[in-house]
């Protein structure tokens, strides 16, 4: 009886710890950043932890994720992002009862989507450029690129334009890519 109860614990031992492990595992990476430097770092494993599992031409270029994050979250620093976990700069023109109110454009047809974890805000910004139809060109340029084997950001960026409403994108994504090469990134 006495082994039974010592199996029985060894179990149950081994079986919190194998929960442990699949949470630690399987679980969003953590956001924590003082500066630009951690925010791009932060980015970056949040984009290794949703890239497991996904096919190769799936991918959205590394480069142009963190541009476009650092852009459209002011590295992380915009209330958009830092309220509602919004690092891509998604609206959402449904359920607007569910998103941020623009403060400049409170009357906005839109309001800005809030996100469960700033990790869930670049995977709906992944699902976006790989479906929506607005993107066909950036995929097919990602295509490109990935037969010849070559990673040219600069040459996405115009690709991007109806991203935003601003028609000067494609230049702030040039700038702030610049600002991450003189990072180091």
């Amino acid at each position: 009886m006495n082994n039974l109860k010592n199996y029985t614990l060894y179990v149950i031992i081994a079986l919190i710890w194998l929960f442990i492990i699949l949470l630690v595992v399987f679980s969003q990476p953590a956001f924590g950043y003082k500066n630009n430097k951690e925010f791009v770092e932060s980015v970056n494993k949040c984009a290794d932890y949703l890239e497991r599992g996904m096919k190769k031409e799936d991918r959205i270029p590394r480069k142009l994720l963190l541009t476009q994050a650092a852009l459209e979250s002011n590295y992380g620093r915009s209330r958009y992002a830092i309220e509602g976990n919004n690092l891509m700069g998604i609206y959402q023109f449904k359920n607007l009862h569910t998103g941020m109110v623009p403060s400049k454009n409170p009357n906005a047809p839109f309001r800005v989507a809030k996100f469960q974890s700033k990790c869930d805000s670049i995977k709906y910004y992944i699902n976006l450029l790989n479906t929506k139809d607005s993107y066909v060109s950036f995929r097919n340029e990602r295509l490109l690129q990935n037969k010849l084997r070559i990673n040219d950001v600069n040459r996405y960026f115009h690709l991007l334009y109806n991203y935003s409403t601003n028609p000067e994108y494609p230049q702030l994504l040039k700038r702030t890519y610049k600002e991450l090469v003189d990072m180091g990134f």
